[in-house]
């Protein structure tokens, strides 16, 4: 059955999760969960290509949007129901609850998000916020008790920043070492000094989008760099261009292959999710992936624990790094320096998504591990990007989606302040997005025996899955706004309540067919003043009231 961009949005567990617990769940607009499905199936097939150009054999690669929405958005929704067995007192499916810990603040002159995930960090927030006495003591020390206090860290938060101008309170946070960005609209976030620097967006140079700024992928190949060469086509115009003919491989068995990626070997120096995330996904293909962490610097995943010594009973880091080796190494000691080179140099790619220049004082940037491993395929993926004035930053998912102008997007226009979600997107699809480029350059490397070094920014990934966002304000003259669950090109579209505590239906009917259609279901006549979209749109209140009506009696099944 035909599945369109909101329900496909809710299928993934990642709707229920978004908004405020008052409201109905608020989706994220544009096409994410066909972004995820997209993704896996690029992914999918360049490593089907790379299977046969080794054996000859070509084959199927088949994708569920609903799980790779799941997998992309939302796959934190799976492991607390195993765990809850150890822990009763977790939440089996995170409620809807706004920003949660990644505390979305009003200032003087506007929003900020904050995540303090390390110790250090914390104390550091603690300080911006004057060293509260209500936030004085070890256990606010526990991310997890932060997590269900979140409330009163909030109130006591937004009390100690309410009056304070942004630019002062962004520019103490950071000085402070805390993980702080500002809630940008889309059209802040193309305007900040470090999407300018870093020269993400880029001109079409096609007539009918006149100068329109486009956002571009959201990774630079040192070799390979990306180019647009055509615009899409228009509706109703014939397919473009051609392929040159491609000589048919030898022929291979109709047997089992070995994995795409078998005796490949990935070293893993990332922490969090956008680039073990990114490790696992090249595990499950098939390579060997070793993941070099600390025991004096431990991976702030860990920490996300009920017991604050349990660190391998975090479900979010067992997640996010599972199919990997695991070795400790002491980065700070010569020797520890040493032995994670020579890892490096026994392997084909390394990824890493380290703070500004971590990499660098470790000896194992780029440059580094490429003169002992000539072919390397090296990813360095951060927050805001390397460059720029935010190049060594800190950031979290939720901070790049703020910085982005996605948090304030995902909103319905009368929220109390722009949440967004408590999700922490995009760590999810922009370590999938990651794979994605290290497939290519596989590829690449296979057919030239070059490596390169690929440069990725969390913030703008965000942005690339919403490109059409960046694209309509220049092309329509409408700027970007919050509208919620609702749509310009369907109607009814929207999220409506049904029997039962908490339960809702996302229903999307695009097209005056699909509109006769649904109207027969709920047994309504059809309307003339119904028979076009905008009839609808200009009705849409009073459509969206009918359709609760007729939900709200009925359960979910």
């Amino acid at each position: 059955w035909r599945l369109e961009a909101l329900p496909a949005f809710a299928a993934s567990g990642a709707l229920h999760a978004s908004g405020f617990p008052d409201r109905p769940p608020c989706w994220l607009p544009g096409y994410a969960a066909h972004d995820c499905g997209a993704t896996f199936a690029v992914a999918g097939a360049l490593a089907a290509v790379l299977v046969r150009a080794r054996s000859g054999a070509g084959q199927t690669v088949e994708v569920s949007v609903q799980e790779a929405a799941l997998n992309g958005m939302h796959p934190w929704s799976i492991p607390p129901a195993d765990y809850a067995r150890l822990y009763p007192m977790l939440p089996v499916s995170p409620p809807r609850n706004a920003d949660g810990a990644y505390h979305v603040l009003g200032t003087a002159d506007g929003y900020v998000r904050v995540l303090p995930g390390s110790p250090r960090q914390w104390r550091a927030f603690v300080a911006l916020l004057g060293n509260p006495e209500a936030l004085e003591g070890e256990h606010w020390g526990v991310p997890l008790f932060r997590l269900m206090n979140g409330d009163v860290v909030r109130a006591v938060a937004q009390e100690a920043l309410a009056g304070r101008p942004r630019a002062e309170v962004l520019a103490e946070g950071r000085r402070l070492g805390v993980p702080i960005t500002p809630v940008n609209t889309p059209e802040e976030f193309v305007a900040e000094e470090q999407t300018r620097v870093r020269g993400y967006f880029r001109r079409t140079g096609f007539p009918h989008l006149g100068d329109a700024p486009f956002a571009p992928a959201p990774f630079n190949f040192s070799r390979t760099p990306a180019v647009l060469e055509r615009p899409a086509p228009a509706p109703d115009a014939a397919s473009e261009g051609s392929f040159p003919p491609r000589a048919p491989g030898r022929p291979g068995g109709d047997g089992p292959q070995r994995p795409a990626l078998a005796g490949l070997r990935v070293i893993d120096l990332g922490c969090g999710v956008a680039i073990p995330e990114t490790g696992t996904l090249l595990a499950e293909l098939g390579a060997e992936v070793i993941k070099i962490e600390s025991r004096a610097n431990i991976d702030f995943l860990r920490r996300v624990t009920v017991e604050p010594d349990a660190v391998d009973r975090s479900w979010t880091f067992n997640d996010a790094s599972r199919g990997q080796l695991s070795v400790a190494l002491d980065l700070r000691a010569p020797r520890g320096r040493e032995l994670a080179l020579a890892l490096c140099a026994a392997a084909d790619v390394v990824i890493e998504n380290n703070r500004g220049d971590v990499v660098c004082k470790w000896g194992l940037d780029y440059e580094d591990v490429r003169r002992v491993r000539a072919d390397v395929i090296y990813v360095a993926s951060q927050g805001f990007g390397r460059g720029g004035p935010l190049g060594e930053a800190s950031a979290y998912g939720p901070l790049n989606s703020a910085f982005a102008g996605v948090t304030w997007l995902w909103n319905h226009p009368d929220a109390p302040y722009p949440a967004g979600s408590a999700l922490n997107h995009p760590d999810h699809i922009a370590a999938k997005l990651t794979a994605v480029a290290v497939l290519a350059a596989l590829e690449h490397r296979r057919r030239t025996g070059e490596g390169q070094l690929i440069e990725m920014s969390q913030a703008e990934a965000a942005a690339y899955l919403l490109g059409e966002v960046y694209l309509e304000a220049p092309c329509t003259g409408r700027p970007a706004a919050q509208r919620g669950n609702a749509v310009l090109y369907a109607c009814p579209h929207g999220v409506y309540p049904s029997a039962g505590e908490d339960r809702w239906v996302a229903i999307a009917v695009v097209g005056d067919e699909a509109w006769e259609r649904f109207a027969g279901v709920l047994g309504w006549p059809l309307d003339p003043a119904f028979a076009s979209l905008a009839g609808r749109l200009a009705a849409r209140a009073e459509l969206d009231r009918r359709v609760a009506e007729w939900t709200r009696a009925r359960s979910v099944e």
